[in-house]
């Protein structure tokens, strides 16, 4: 799981881009991103977003989204995003979901 904090914008993706590759590379097609500390998105990370879904998803893996609101969660809803990525409420509401798996 990785939990950024702020703002999601060129900036953050510059240094966000390796390191969630690498964990991606060296720990599975599964991540979890907390986005409870994220006050806001741009369409940059948006972007990545989509492009990390798709190169889980080609390893069998998947993307989760925790907790996103305000600007966030209105940026994927507007963008129809809430559909691509699963969204939950809590870390513990992603693990009783894999569970059921």
């Amino acid at each position: 799981m990785l939990a950024p904090r702020g703002e999601l914008d060129i900036h953050a993706v510059r240094r966000l881009r390796e390191p969630l590759i690498g964990l991606i590379e060296g720990h599975g097609p599964w991540l979890v991103l907390d986005l409870s500390e994220v006050g806001f998105i741009d369409t940059t990370a948006v972007g990545l977003l989509v492009r990390l879904v798709h190169h889980l998803r080609d390893r069998n893996g998947d993307l989760a989204l925790v907790a996103p609101h305000g600007q966030v969660l209105r940026i994927l809803r507007w963008t129809n995003l809430t559909c691509l990525f699963p969204v939950f409420d809590s870390l513990s509401d992603v693990l009783a979901d894999a569970g059921r798996r």
